[in-house]
């Protein structure tokens, strides 16, 4: 039985299916598909991961399923919160390096791997 919807392109690269949350998408966060996501501490929103950050948001826990535009206002959205996906594309933040890169999901059940 296959997935509706289930990407074709290597996204996902684990033998067990990927995981979906509801989650609040800060206001001023416009997302790519496939964004890694941190969670702001004080407020318990998600925005675009930023290793340097303090709030929260410097550990990424989640990934966008798909582009969500919180420009306006907070925005409701399925959040990817487990599986195995790969690396090469991820919509990783310009600068980010390989070492942040492989630290990211650290703890989380997001496995990064390449497809074999």
């Amino acid at each position: 039985m296959s997935i509706v919807n289930e990407p074709t392109d290597n996204w996902i690269t684990g033998s067990h299916p990927y995981h979906t949350a509801l989650g609040t998408v800060a206001s001023g966060e416009t997302l790519a598909a496939r964004t890694p996501l941190g969670q702001v501490t004080a407020s318990g929103k998600f925005v675009a991961w930023d290793p340097a950050a303090t709030d929260g948001s410097e550990k990424a826990v989640r990934l966008s399923l798909y582009a969500v535009d919180a420009s306006a206002a907070d925005a409701e959205a399925q959040l990817i919160d487990g599986g195995s996906f790969n690396p090469e594309l991820v919509v990783w933040p310009d600068g980010v390096t390989a070492a942040q890169k492989l630290a990211a999901f650290v703890g989380t059940p997001i496995v990064l791997q390449l497809p074999v």
